[in-house]
């Protein structure tokens, strides 16, 4: 059976076409794979406002990109709105447009960016993993314009079809990485799996260099150089600085995801219980709170301690806070 041809243009079809060739090269630098897809619709259609996100369990979610009316914002993670656009593609695993219901979803979540301006048109589309016959979604990507009824059928055909490109992308990646780690034990050299201690080793190592391109900035500007050359350093001094974002607030979600996976395996009344214990909450306190027995909550906590196997209570409440993207209140 033929595959369905993309609904696009002849201009449209040669900018996604050269699209493609630029992210086949770019598979080791996901920040510069993001701002070329946030680009390349840009130049099909208004694009105000645009973020890459992806899942941390089933309620939480990273923003590695997020670019909003000329400004780039820092990475972040947070818990996202039950009905708004990212909890909807998340359920639904289809691309989610503000043309469905008016806008609707769109207002029942959370803002980013600057939240005096608000979105008139959005287009979000799930990114998925294909392992083996089943797929499983794993992040989105969200352009938004100021003005209303920006995104046609053609601009949404053209941005599934390149958030798919960039899915595969990322995909290649970390399959790569997964396969690598399958190859025997070399040594010394061995790659360490990751941790909060090779994270900060990391971030200090690409920060001497963004330091490197800074330091070198100054000294073409105190030079007779040619000012548009210092620029052209500090342009990419502030890529490096975007791109090391980026990447840490993705090997941050790598970090947490034991927490999340464990936090997936409880039903919704331990997971109750489990907010409530990172709040710092008694037993009775707890029993109180959800109007049950504080023997039902000490069986409650039997069964959290047995799916996280951790015995103390302390353990417990910091490996649930850290998922929640809390501190542990000191007792």
């Amino acid at each position: 059976m033929r595959s369905r041809v993309l609904a696009v243009g002849p201009q449209t079809a040669a900018i996604l076409n050269e699209a493609h060739r630029k992210l086949a090269t770019l598979s080791g630098d996901h920040y510069r794979c993001y701002d070329l897809v946030r680009n390349v619709m840009a130049g099909i259609t208004q694009v105000d406002a645009f973020y890459v996100g992806l899942f941390q369990g089933a309620t939480r979610i990273r923003l590695p990109y997020c670019y909003d009316g000329q400004k780039y914002d820092a990475p972040e993670a947070h818990t996202f709105a039950p009905n708004g656009p990212t909890a909807w593609v998340f359920r639904e695993q289809r691309t989610y447009r503000y043309a469905m219901d008016g806008g609707a979803v769109v207002r029942a979540g959370l803002s980013f960016g600057d939240a005096r301006k608000v979105s008139a048109d959005v287009v979000t589309v799930p990114m998925f993993r294909l392992p083996g016959a089943r797929r499983e979604i794993f992040g989105v990507a969200s352009m938004h314009s100021y003005r209303p009824a920006a995104y046609g059928a053609e601009e949404v055909a053209a941005f599934e079809w390149l958030t798919d490109v960039l899915a595969r992308t990322l995909n290649r990646g970390w399959e790569d990485e997964r396969v690598i780690r399958l190859l025997p034990n070399p040594g010394p050299g061995e790659e360490a799996p990751l941790t909060a201690e090779r994270v900060v080793d990391y971030a200090v190592a690409r920060l001497d260099r963004l330091r490197e391109y800074l330091d070198d900035a100054g000294r073409r500007l105190r030079g007779d150089e040619a000012n548009a050359s210092a620029a052209d350093v500090l342009d990419e001094a502030g890529h490096e600085c975007g791109s090391f974002q980026a990447e840490l607030a993705e090997m941050l979600l790598e970090v947490d995801d034991d927490s999340a996976n464990r936090f997936a395996t409880l039903t919704e009344r331990e997971q109750q219980v489990a907010v409530l214990l990172a709040d710092g909450r008694s037993n009775p306190d707890i029993a109180d709170q959800l109007s049950v027995s504080a023997e039902t909550v000490k069986s409650h906590l039997a069964r959290i301690r047995e799916k996280y196997g951790m015995t103390e209570r302390s353990q417990l409440a910091a490996d649930i806070a850290r998922y929640l993207g809390r501190t542990t209140p000191d007792n």
